[in-house]
């Protein structure tokens, strides 16, 4: 179940690499920006995009930090009549939250399907993985029952 502290993920791309699998192309490389930078304004992200070789319109670049803003993926300040943006999500919190949304939305209509996938897939890429899942199903399980944990 989504968090109201969660940013708002939009559809999952399994085709696509990395954050393009929950963002847009130019969102996700937006967002690089801004992580690498913070408090930025619009022309200093675009600005930092060129030098990445991406070269996009600066009303673009606009309704680009304001789509990811209201997405709840950055803060904004007023400065003069401009707005400077800074990261409200980590890399490694989208990460997190893709993840949850992701196995939310299997788990909630394929979970017999889904657990059965991912132990199998996990024994496949890194057996020594299954020792570490099965201590984590253990820990739940103390806690679910009442034994700390």
């Amino acid at each position: 179940m989504p968090r109201s502290d969660e940013p708002d993920l939009p559809v999952f791309r399994p085709g696509e690499k990395d954050l393009k699998q929950a963002l847009g192309t130019l969102e996700a490389q937006v967002m690089e920006v801004v992580w690498d930078g913070d408090d930025l304004s619009v022309e200093e992200v675009r600005a930092e995009l060129a030098e990445r070789n991406k070269q996009a319109a600066y009303t673009t670049i606009m309704t680009t930090l304001d789509r990811l803003y209201k997405k709840g993926f950055l803060s904004r300040r007023r400065v003069g009549k401009a707005y400077r943006y800074s990261a409200k999500v980590s890399r490694g919190d989208l990460g997190k939250n893709v993840a949850r949304k992701v196995l939310d939305g299997l788990l909630s209509s394929f979970a017999e399907p889904a657990i059965a996938y991912f132990v199998e897939a996990i024994s496949q890429s890194d057996p020594e993985k299954l020792d570490a899942l099965a201590k984590k199903i253990a820990e739940q399980k103390s806690r679910r029952d009442g034994g700390g944990g």
